[in-house]
């Protein structure tokens, strides 16, 4: 009877974590002789856990990212041009609350790990986040414009809080990704571009 009374608010609640841990913690408790108020805190803190963990993953796989990378595994002597200290000040996510755009320009390698870092960031602090290449970007908007679907197209990238947007070609000059940056802003999107060009990673701000 206990244990039915038990499931059902467990399924009430919505919780996910507590019902494999309860009687581990109860037992725990009763031995210890540990105070209830203890015992219930330690349940919610596992329960807040595994919550916030199966929220991230959850935003994670809407936000279409290639790969998982947090900030923490960046390996900075790998592209020493990148300054470590403004990496960490971008990972406080300013430029999301002040509306700025950021433009990663560089060789080929480490941007989009960059990228990747400061998306699961923002995941982590309940943003949404969606990835996307310029390619994929372009078609889907013509194809949802030749399909009369393109005002439901566009709220895929507009309703986001950041939107990361990759692969702006070699052939795009510094200046031109710029105004690409700025042809996008109509959209009231906040986002980080990468682009290939100079020989070393780089930041932009812009601030539209």
């Amino acid at each position: 009877m206990l244990q039915e009374r038990l499931e059902e608010a467990f399924q009430y609640f919505g919780w996910v974590r507590i019902p494999d841990i309860l009687h581990q913690h109860a037992e725990e408790a009763a031995q210890q002789n540990i105070p209830y108020t203890t015992f219930l805190d330690k349940l919610l803190q596992e329960e807040i856990r595994e919550k916030r963990s199966r929220f991230v993953q959850m935003r994670t796989k809407m936000a279409h990212l290639p790969f998982q990378k947090s900030l923490e595994t960046l390996d900075f002597s790998f592209q020493p041009s990148i300054d470590e200290k403004r990496m960490k000040d971008l990972a406080t996510l300013r430029f999301v609350e002040h509306q700025e755009n950021l433009i990663f320009l560089g060789p080929p390698v480490g941007k989009s790990h960059l990228a990747v870092a400061l998306a699961y960031e923002a995941l982590r602090r309940r943003y949404t986040v969606y990835f996307v290449t310029a390619h994929d970007l372009v078609q889907s908007l013509q194809l949802a414009y030749q399909n009369h679907t393109i005002k439901q197209q566009m709220r895929t990238f507009t309703k986001p809080d950041l939107l990361i947007l990759v692969s702006i070609y070699n052939t795009i000059s510094e200046q031109s990704a710029v105004r690409f940056s700025r042809s996008i802003w109509w959209m009231r999107c906040i986002c980080l571009i990468l682009k290939c060009g100079k020989s070393t990673t780089s930041l932009e701000h812009q601030n539209f």
